[in-house]
Order: C-alpha cells, then sequence, then structure tokens
C-alpha cells in the first residue's frame, strides 16, 4: 500500500510540473519580449531625435554647400546639383530620412522615416501656412516607424505591430 500511494504522488507532480512550465516560459518570454518593445520605442525615439537634429543644423543658408528640406522663398542661391558630396540637396528630405534610419540601432524591421516642415503638418506632407520650409525658427518633425514582432503573441497568431518614435525642433542654422 506505502508503495502505490508514494508512486500517486510521483505522477500527481509530474502532471503539475507539466501544467507549470508552459505559463513559466510564456511569462518569461513575455518579459523578453516587453524589453524588446521598451528597447526599440527608445531606439526610434533617439534616431528620430537624430534626423531632427540634422535637419535643424542642415537648413537652408546659403553658407551650407549642402542645406537639406525645402528652402525658403528668399534663398538667394540656387539649390545646390546632387555630388558626392551633397547626394541629396534641397529641396530633398532624403538624407534626413536615411540618417535617421541608420540610427535606429534596435528598432526592428521594415524602418521608414517621414519628415515635414511646419505647424501642423504631418506625414511627409510639409505645412501650407508659410512655415512649410526651412527657414529660422520654423518647426522640422521627423518620425520614424518600424514593425515589432514578438515571440508570445507569434504563438497565439498575432502578427507584428508598430512602434514608432517622433521628434519636433526648431531649425536653427
Amino acid at each position: 500500500m506505502f508503495r502505490n500511494s508514494r508512486s500517486r504522488t510521483r505522477g500527481q507532480a509530474l502532471v503539475e510540473f507539466a501544467l507549470m512550465v508552459p505559463m513559466f516560459l510564456a511569462l518569461t518570454m513575455g518579459v523578453v519580449d516587453a524589453g524588446r518593445v521598451i528597447w526599440a520605442s527608445t531606439s526610434l525615439s533617439a534616431a528620430a531625435r537624430e534626423g531632427a537634429r540634422l535637419a535643424i543644423v542642415h537648413g537652408g543658408s546659403p553658407n551650407d554647400p549642402c542645406p537639406m528640406g525645402p528652402l525658403t522663398p528668399d534663398y538667394d542661391a540656387p539649390a545646390p546639383s546632387p555630388s558626392t558630396s551633397c547626394p541629396d540637396p534641397s529641396p530633398s528630405k532624403q538624407a534626413i530620412k536615411d540618417a535617421a534610419i541608420a540610427a535606429a540601432q534596435a528598432g526592428g524591421t521594415g524602418i521608414s522615416a517621414t519628415v515635414c516642415y511646419g505647424v501642423g503638418c504631418s506625414g511627409d506632407t510639409d505645412s501650407t501656412a508659410g512655415d512649410g520650409n526651412n527657414a529660422r525658427g520654423n518647426p522640422v518633425t521627423v518620425t520614424v516607424s518600424s514593425q515589432v514582432a514578438l515571440s508570445v503573441p507569434a504563438l497565439l497568431g498575432f502578427s507584428a505591430f508598430t512602434i514608432s518614435g517622433s521628434s519636433t525642433m526648431l531649425v536653427n542654422h
């Protein structure tokens, strides 16, 4: 009789272990996924700041050999032609986008960036209120976004979700 009850308790422990291990592993993977989301969010915010910083420093000053962003109406020199030292001169925003995407170290997959000038602008569309250019004191907004795939939601059939970071600064050239 002693042997019979002991084998039952061994079986009970095995069943309890089998029920608890998947929950423990899911919880552990969830904590790791949460850390990845925080890391990606921080990385995208820093990348947006880097892009905005590049945009405000290299605005439309006639002294800058490679200005970025849409030129002000009173810009007294023609925009430079593309060259090896200045592949994306004004009115292109591509150099700002490239810098922001390059700065996104842990952003996930499918990283994209948008740049817009002016108050109330969105996406890649500049404001039409007269401040949608790279004149000193006008705001520039850089938004970097990406897809982050997580382990635990993937087991439940959910796909990746979008995380983004944004930064707005005033042109200061």
